[in-house]
């Protein structure tokens, strides 16, 4: 037993160290990645409370007609929360939550990985190092701010709460699985979506234990429930509850759709006009043919990439008993990893920043297989190798985007704590930490944005940014208003509107 302790604590020592020489190439390029919608709609309410003692934003969209409020549950917002209060805001430091739970995610996946019977060697930690950290789509995913790290790091410890109640039966143990499946579902309901996908895989591969299935089934249910609740409330206590509930349905394209094809008749029997509810779905609503949601996960390269390597090896290793596949616990984490994001598409979605609840299972069966076989560890060595220099090239700076030249230009501004700005997403660290009020219009809703002192408008922008240029052609036909340009930015570009009333 200590002799398997030491070889583990091996195992996750190297971990450790090669994660650590990731987190410092990252610390020194964070920077090197905009800030962009996603992000700055999580950060902006957890910045104003940890700063401004506000749970609020100017950085969502109205629902059902609401001012608008952040109807995203709200776990990951508190930790930020804290995290703001305790290092700063500045991009660095709010950013860097996001590695410290990969790098927890990262350990919890080896610990993971043992208690299912994943041989695990010095090496087998380098290859899954290079895997979780080096890869250029899960470089994307922990590098901003979105909760999705956080997401899969529930997950893991869900599952592992899961193997320890399939070991022990206690009441310990079925409390485990309940309280960390109710923290899953506060961490995002895309989360838990995935975890009744694994489960619903699991009972379909374990044949000769579906018994347990169903009683693991019960426990996870209790937790989702729970968790469902506790977010409800919280919306509730905020007057949010219907706009939560609408978000919901407005992010599936499955559920959109069904809202759709029910909302005339719900409106014909409970006696109301549904109409605008139909306009805002169709609004909303993205990606809604299925095949085109699937086609996104191609272009998924690292993903493509190690699966197909993993089949062709698979397939060479059973070659002459292709029936034991189905036994075999890597090739079932592999079909896994497949099935993954065509259970979530027909959900309803299945977008970049979800890619980590395919690669996860798929960096397991990568281990597993590539455990066996020296060759095969060979082979995804060098795959491991190649992806991470194509990682760490995605970290380099864009040349359309300068993080230093955008802070030099807003700094020379001299803005006021006072002054009221309407902002592009890409310069929510640098504007929150200087003044009170920041509208991110590209997604704020014009009409409720009041009296502005300044408009940064990027007219080369992407999608996002139109509509802080909307803003400025409608003022600009305001007769009480005078717009004057002050300064501009060549890279990135930006122009700074001051705004003044006529008799000013």
């Amino acid at each position: 037993m200590k002799k398997k302790q030491l070889h583990f604590s091996i195992v996750t020592t190297c971990y450790g160290l090669l994660s650590l020489l990731f987190i410092a190439v990252n610390i020194f390029t964070l920077g090197n990645l905009p800030p962009w919608i996603d992000e700055v709609m999580m950060l902006d309410t957890s910045y104003n409370m940890a700063v401004h003692g506000s749970w609020e934003t100017t950085a969502w969209y109205r629902v059902v007609g609401q001012y608008p409020f952040s109807t995203y549950p709200p776990l990951y917002q508190v930790v930020a929360t804290v995290w703001i209060r305790l290092f700063g805001g500045s991009l660095v430091a709010v950013r860097s939550l996001n590695l410290l739970v990969t790098f927890v995610l990262g350990g919890m996946s080896l610990h993971l990985m043992r208690r299912y019977g994943v041989r695990l060697t010095a090496w087998m930690a380098v290859l899954f190092t290079l895997l979780l950290w080096g890869t250029s789509e899960m470089a994307w995913m922990y590098r901003n701010g979105r909760p999705d790290m956080l997401c899969a790091l529930l997950l893991v410890l869900t599952l592992q709460s899961v193997g320890s109640y399939l070991s022990v039966k206690s009441s310990a143990s079925r409390l485990a699985v309940v309280l960390t499946s109710a923290l899953l579902l506060c961490s995002g309901i895309q989360a838990a979506v995935c975890l009744f996908a694994l489960w619903l895989f699991s009972f379909i591969a374990a044949k000769g234990h579906r018994r347990e299935c169903l009683r693991v089934l019960i426990l996870l249910l209790s937790g989702v429930f729970l968790g469902l609740l506790m977010v409800a409330l919280f919306m509730a206590a905020h007057g949010r509850l219907l706009a939560f509930a609408s978000s919901i349905v407005q992010y599936s394209a499955t559920l959109s759709a069904i809202s759709l094809a029910l909302l005339p008749w719900a409106g014909e029997l409970l006696g109301f006009d549904p109409v605008p509810y139909t306009q805002k779905l169709l609004e909303l609503s993205t990606e809604s043919d299925i095949m085109e949601r699937l086609s996104a996960v191609c272009r998924y390269r690292s993903f493509a990439t190690l699966s197909i390597a993993a089949l062709v090896i698979y397939a060479i290793t059973f070659r002459g008993n292709l029936r034991s596949l189905l036994s075999d616990k890597g090739f079932l984490l592999l079909l896994c990893a497949l099935y993954v994001p065509l259970a979530l598409v027909v959900a309803g979605r299945f977008p970049a920043y979800y890619r980590w609840m395919a690669f996860l299972p798929l960096m397991f069966s990568v281990i597993s297989i590539a455990s066996r076989h020296r060759l095969w560890c060979a082979v995804f060595s060098v795959l491991a190798v190649v992806l991470t220099v194509a990682g760490l090239k995605s970290m380099q700076a864009d040349g359309k985007w300068n993080y230093e030249a955008m802070r030099s230009f807003l700094q020379r501004q001299h803005f006021k704590p006072s002054d009221a700005v309407v902002c592009p997403f890409s310069t929510f660290y640098e504007m929150k930490s200087v003044c009170d009020t920041c509208y991110f219009a590209g997604i704020f809703p014009a009409e409720y944005i009041g009296h502005a002192d300044y408009i940064i408008e990027a007219p080369d922008g992407d999608e996002f940014d139109r509509p802080i240029t909307r803003y400025v052609n409608s003022l600009k036909t305001d007769t009480t208003v005078v717009l004057t340009v002050t300064d501009h930015c060549e890279h990135p570009s930006f122009t700074l509107y001051q705004v003044r009333k006529k008799h000013e």
